[in-house]
């Protein structure tokens, strides 16, 4: 496989970006009208959607455990209600490694009991894929290209060893385990790719992360306390999903302590000091 297999790196975009911050906007939400903060979301960079996840309050994810994220806006529902958008993005629970962990040595040195004592079940991560699927999967795992290659290129009885670390629920790093890869390629240009995990004790839940969705309401200044969560509801309910993101400029403590104490989370705007 020649090199340079994962193709040229995108180029950074030159032109001009949204702020990567809500929270300084020019000019108080009350005073601006829904669809200037759909705008404002619509075109918004990366950085910008990351930090309504992790700047709100209480936080919906840690910066450590944020892998893709992607932001719709507008989005009309069938009773009639337009959700103002909605965040997907990926929560990491596992993370590739490029070295030895510190903690093999150490449990080799004080002959405590291996950290790949206990092996799972051998899991798919692709079956019948073509060649850039392949590279994508395991590109989004962490692997480097010359990893990649390694794995593509195994022979029929290899395996591709390799240490990961498990993120507990506040994104600490667990005891670490070691995931082998294999591959098989075939005559027609797919690829299977499977792995097992060894561990300690506790299995990884799973390969990478998973997909968290999350509604976003933009309060309005002439909507009281009720009317707002109920047009947070209806999202919810249409969607089928339980997590809930509020911005918000101007707020009473009480308010803020009954979206918080409902299970939804505040991100304040404010407008920009001259």
């Amino acid at each position: 496989m020649p090199m340079g297999l994962l193709g040229p790196k995108p180029q950074e975009n030159g032109g001009a970006m949204v702020h990567a911050d809500l929270r300084r906007l020019s000019q108080p939400l009350a005073a601006m009208d829904r669809s200037q903060v759909q705008l404002a979301l619509a075109i918004a960079d990366d950085p910008l959607v990351r930090s309504l996840l992790t700047g709100c309050t209480p936080a919906l994810a840690r910066p450590q455990q944020l892998g893709q994220v992607r932001l719709t806006v507008g989005i009309p529902t069938s009773v009639g209600i337009m959700i103002d958008g909605v965040v997907e993005y990926e929560q990491i629970w596992c993370a590739l490694t490029p070295e030895i962990p510190p903690e093999v040595a150490a449990s080799e040195q004080r002959q405590l009991p291996a950290l790949d004592r206990c092996r799972g079940p051998l899991q798919t991560l692709g079956w019948r894929i073509n060649l850039a699927d392949a590279i994508a999967l395991l590109s989004h795992g962490g692997f480097d290209e010359g990893a990649i290659e390694r794995i593509l290129h195994l022979p029929w009885d290899g395996w591709h060893r390799s240490w990961w670390y498990p993120l507990s629920a506040q994104g600490q790093r667990a005891l670490p385990f070691q995931r082998w890869f294999r591959s098989r390629s075939y005559g027609d240009g797919t690829y299977t790719l499977q792995y097992r995990d060894h561990y300690a004790q506790d299995a990884p839940p799973y390969f990478r992360g998973v997909w968290q969705r999350l509604t976003v309401t933009i309060a309005q200044s002439q909507e009281t306390f009720g009317e707002t969560l109920m047009r947070i509801r209806a999202a919810q309910d249409h969607l089928q999903n339980e997590r809930a993101l509020l911005l918000c400029d101007r707020l009473s403590p009480l308010e803020e302590e009954g979206f918080m104490r409902q299970g939804i989370s505040l991100y304040k705007l404010q407008a920009a000091s001259s």
